[in-house]
């Protein structure tokens, strides 16, 4: 017996999709509490199972990442995190929670429509403020390879 083998040899998952990574770097103005990507950032029929999030640009002011969502769904993929934004650098893995999300998807929800990635911080950052998120999940498709 050679367990290796069975890697080795093993057959194509069909129907499940694939795994797909998508990136999307988002400014929240001075002033504002939410920014977005300025086009469809998360295609169809992708179902996001985790994001990391990194901020290149740091906020003046104390504030928090808060929700990432769609216009339609602010918290649609993450809800209720609180990493910080005035300092840079990797902020961390979340998993996607929201109803748009690994954990509330349903094959008649609207994540499977693309749409604009939009966020959600607690406060004025006093600055403008970049963070890239990395979206990691599923695409899947209406076919049955």
């Amino acid at each position: 017996f050679h367990p290796h083998a069975a890697i080795l040899h093993s057959s194509t998952s069909r129907g499940l999709g694939d795994v797909y990574k998508r990136q999307a770097t988002i400014t929240v103005a001075n002033g504002d509490t939410t920014g977005k990507e300025t086009a469809v950032g998360i295609p169809a029929n992708f179902i996001p199972m985790g994001v990391t999030v990194a901020v290149t640009t740091a906020s003046t002011n104390s504030v928090t990442l808060n929700d990432i969502g769609t216009d339609a769904d602010t918290d649609g993929y993450v809800d209720g995190i609180s990493p910080a934004l005035n300092t840079t650098g990797f902020k961390g893995f979340f998993g996607c929670n929201g109803v748009l999300g690994m954990s509330g998807f349903t094959t008649a929800s609207s994540g499977l429509v693309g749409d604009e990635v939009e966020l959600v911080v607690s406060g004025d950052p006093g600055s403008d403020t970049v963070i890239v998120l990395k979206f990691f999940g599923i695409s899947s498709s209406s076919d049955a390879s």
